[in-house]
């Protein structure tokens, strides 16, 4: 899997607060998948998640805007499912969202730009999830075939496809404001689709208020 390896190099090249946008784009694109589980199994609470990622957003583009990090991981954590108390597959991309977001907000806590790559990781396992779960079906007998079946899978490809604009169109943005950040949220608009290809939502990008949120 060259390109994604180059793809996450050529994201560890770009600034701390470029890295974070690209995640904040990606997590975009996973966070309908906890939506969907939510709305399926009763359990969670999706219009936080959407907060969290909205004030995610707040942080990248209002300078000393003060939210308190570690409270809302804590809050992230209660609803965050575990895998072994549900009978159904979408409880594993739900899970991924949950966690991928957990470590955007480590990263910015913690200043720490290694999990914002993290996010960009765990939003390709997703998709390879459901391609090994659909590959059951099929005649595969080493884990070499079951990893080219991954690697060729068109979804695969969009997803690396998508890594690889959103580092292309994130690399000249210095600094990364509300208006860079309303193009990220309009080129998420613009593919239509979740990171497993599911359609988005409407208003699945929330628009940010011109008024800080604040702790």
């Amino acid at each position: 899997m060259k390109q994604k390896a180059n793809n996450f190099q050529l994201m560890r090249e770009l600034s701390f607060h470029q890295q974070a946008a690209i995640a904040a784009a990606l997590l975009e694109r996973m966070l309908p998948n906890y939506q969907l589980f939510a709305e399926v199994s009763q359990f969670g609470d999706s219009k936080l998640l959407r907060n969290i990622l909205d004030l995610c957003w707040e942080w990248l583009t209002v300078k000393k805007v003060k939210i308190n990090f570690e409270r809302l991981a804590e809050e992230l954590e209660l609803v965050t499912p575990e895998v072994t108390q549900f009978d159904m597959f979408g409880v594993y991309p739900a899970v991924d969202s949950a966690t991928a977001l957990d470590m955007m907000l480590n990263g910015i806590s913690q200043q720490d730009a290694a999990e914002f790559i993290n996010v960009a990781k765990i939003s390709q396992a997703t998709v390879a999830r459901l391609i090994e779960y659909e590959a059951e079906e099929l005649a595969i007998t080493t884990e070499a075939e079951l990893k080219k079946v991954v690697r060729d899978h068109p979804l695969m490809q969009y997803e690396m496809d998508c890594l690889a604009e959103l580092i292309a169109l994130v690399k000249p943005m210095h600094p990364v404001g509300r208006e860079q950040m309303q193009q990220l949220k309009a080129w998420v608009r613009e593919q239509g689709l979740t990171n497993l290809a599911m359609e988005l939502p409407l208003h699945s990008t929330a628009a940010v208020s011109e008024t800080p949120i604040t702790e």
